[in-house]
């Protein structure tokens, strides 16, 4: 098993003090990167082992163990944890190695970046991971919406795009004018005004009004101060465009109901967490493109095999 989380699994005297979502990236990860197997005996020992819980409180341990279970549960009804993996009251059990799975394993990994700080400090590379996350939703969207084109728009190390360059290609895919004004509206031409990925509708007409989503994708554990960006007001200004483009967020974390719906108000977009990313590829309907998956899995190894294990 990998060892008990640094973070977020505080000492339980009387109550559990273990966060659930991270209880279960901590499973999720335990049966990907480390012996496929887990059960809830495994789970209460390194607990009390840990001193996360109190030698005479064998009790709580169990309790926040049924906590971690029943979070993987409804991961999996919601979609966000394939049938491979298949559960009991006392077991859990992947029945595919991480290497099997590249998109399941590349979010998972990511999000566990935030319970394991110390292994992050050694592995974290925000450049690569954004551009490989990237390059993970680009392959996930036409799943999310069916029918509907992508366009890469964010910058990356080998595709340095700026908003202007981003305005010509979309005029040219969405049929719009750009803004003649384009210059003072540009506090900076150099950057890519936050928008990641534009997901939009074709029609064989070639009118304008064509429905568009534009994206963030934040692999980082700071993704909660991106989701007022891409401003759709600003986007619908420089493509001088008839509608406001609907705008969203893709992270690689499971983001709990609550802190969802407030991020939506806040920003007034939708949330593509690890569970509604993942539901749309259920089922192994998505196979990374060779060349990607060869990347993600080699960006991968070092990684796993550095996390930090239960003695």
């Amino acid at each position: 098993m990998l060892s008990i989380p640094e973070v977020k699994f505080g000492y339980s005297a009387n109550q559990s003090n273990v966060d659930a979502n991270a209880m279960c990236d901590w499973l999720e990860a335990c049966t990907l990167f480390d012996d496929q197997v887990v059960t809830k005996g495994d789970v209460v020992d390194l607990l009390m082992e840990n001193q996360i819980c109190p030698d005479t409180n064998q009790d709580l341990a169990h309790l926040i163990a049924d906590e971690g279970w029943d979070e993987m549960d409804r991961r999996k009804r919601w979609g966000g944890v394939p049938d491979y993996v298949t559960m009991t009251g006392s077991r859990i059990e992947s029945g595919r190695t991480w290497q099997d799975d590249p998109v399941r394993s590349f979010l998972v990994l990511l999000s566990i970046l935030r319970i394991y700080p110390e292994w992050a400090k050694g592995h974290q590379a925000h450049g690569v991971q954004g551009d490989l996350f990237e390059k993970v939703v680009e392959q996930i969207c036409p799943h999310l919406l069916p029918g509907w084109t992508t366009y890469r728009a964010g910058w990356s190390p080998d595709d340095t795009k700026n908003i202007p360059g981003i305005v010509a290609a979309l005029c040219e895919r969405i049929y719009t004018a750009g803004a003649a004004d384009l210059d003072d509206w540009l506090l900076t031409a150099g950057n890519d005004g936050g928008l990641d990925l534009v997901c939009y509708r074709e029609f064989p007409d070639q009118r304008e009004a064509a429905p568009m989503f534009f994206l963030q994708c934040a692999s980082g554990k700071n993704w909660r101060t991106k989701v007022s960006t891409p401003n759709p007001d600003l986007w619908q200004k420089l493509l001088n465009a008839a509608v406001r483009p609907s705008t969203g967020i893709a992270a690689p974390f499971v983001v709990d109901p609550k802190e969802l719906k407030t991020a939506a108000l806040i920003g007034q977009i939708v949330v593509f967490d690890r569970l509604r990313l993942l539901s749309a590829v259920q089922g192994g309907a998505l196979q990374l493109e060779d060349e990607l998956s060869a990347e993600v899995i080699a960006w991968m190894q070092p990684r796993v095999d550095a996390l930090p294990r239960a003695a």
